[in-house]
């Protein structure tokens, strides 16, 4: 272990179960992750999760366990393979696997135990962590692995998209909505915000400002059993003609529309304003850097509460 090493790379490490090496690189920024076009290693980080986060937790295959080097999966595919295991995730909360835990024995000696103790810390690892940042990431990883639902959490679980569309996530896509937290939208753009049952903003969308369907979560949300931070940023697809409950926003450009009419949404990356402002240029470097460098909108001391703010005055209740 290094000292140089990021707070969750340590973490992990202390626990035997050191990250992958990709994952690794990323959170301890290594150079090649610190272009104008990745942003840093942290913004890299939370892509990668994005490719677990879009598509829905298996029970039988272990693909989620790539987030770790070389982690021993034998016991838990010879489970999987004679059907005496029908969901690997949770597994310290499962009452089946801890029956198979007690009743290890010569004629099936598939020892579960250290399966379970790793899911088991794995749900309080994030305590540990004392960054912000590092609270947030380990988080996602936890869930990833320990998968959540609406009705555990109370918070509202989007739809994912089959495929990703085409919307980008380079380290600049945060400049229209920095602009539109201070009120500043291009004179053809357009807002729909996204609402839940309660008339509650969820997400904010922006349309003729850069890439159209690119969202910014204004509240923790549910996505494949991953609680995703408020400050994400997302891409969405749909046909605004088939939307059927829109209504027309009190004061900005475009719509308020029920969550529920979206087919689907798709995580991209966390987005500086998913950290407090004090903690951004340690957790971002240099994507955070090249927002000051090309004078985005006060990236430094914008707060997420703003475009909470924006989007709540357009709801008409």
């Amino acid at each position: 272990m290094h000292e140089s090493d990021h707070e969750i790379v340590q973490l992990f490490k202390r626990q035997q179960y050191p990250l992958s090496e990709t994952l690794t690189e990323m959170l301890n920024e290594h150079f090649s992750h610190q272009t104008e076009r990745r942003g840093c290693g942290f913004t890299q980080a939370t892509r990668l999760l994005a490719e677990f986060i879009n598509f829905s937790r298996d029970p039988r295959e272990l693909n989620d366990l790539k987030l770790f080097k070389d982690y021993e999966d034998k016991t838990l595919k010879m489970l999987l393979k004679q059907s005496k295991l029908s969901d690997w995730h949770n597994l310290d909360h499962n009452q089946e696997a801890m029956a198979l835990a007690q009743h290890n024995t010569l004629a099936c000696p598939a020892d579960l135990t250290p399966d379970i103790q790793f899911q088991a810390q794995l749900r309080q690892l994030a305590q540990q962590a004392q960054k912000e940042e590092s609270k947030l990431l380990m988080h996602m990883i936890a869930d990833i692995i320990l998968p959540k639902s609406s009705a555990g959490t109370g918070l509202v679980e989007l739809a994912a998209l089959a495929e990703k569309p085409k919307v980008g996530s380079c380290p600049m896509a945060e400049n229209f909505f920095l602009k539109i937290a201070h009120g500043r939208i291009l004179r053809k753009g357009a807002v729909n915000i996204i609402v839940d049952q309660q008339h509650q903003p969820l997400l904010l969308e922006k349309l003729n400002m850069g890439d159209d369907h690119s969202c910014i979560s204004l509240k923790p949300l549910l996505m494949n059993g991953v609680c995703v931070p408020a400050g994400s940023l997302f891409s969405v697809d749909y046909d605004s003609s088939a939307i059927q409950n829109k209504t027309a926003n009190q004061n900005l450009p475009g719509f308020v529309i029920p969550y529920s009419e979206i087919p689907g949404f798709w995580y991209l990356r966390l987005t500086t304003l998913a950290v407090s402002p004090e903690n951004r240029a340690r957790t971002f470097s240099t994507h955070f850097q090249q927002q000051i460098a090309n004078d985005l909108f006060s990236p430094e001391t914008t707060l997420l509460q703003q475009l909470a703010d924006i989007a709540s005055a357009q709801v008409r209740i």
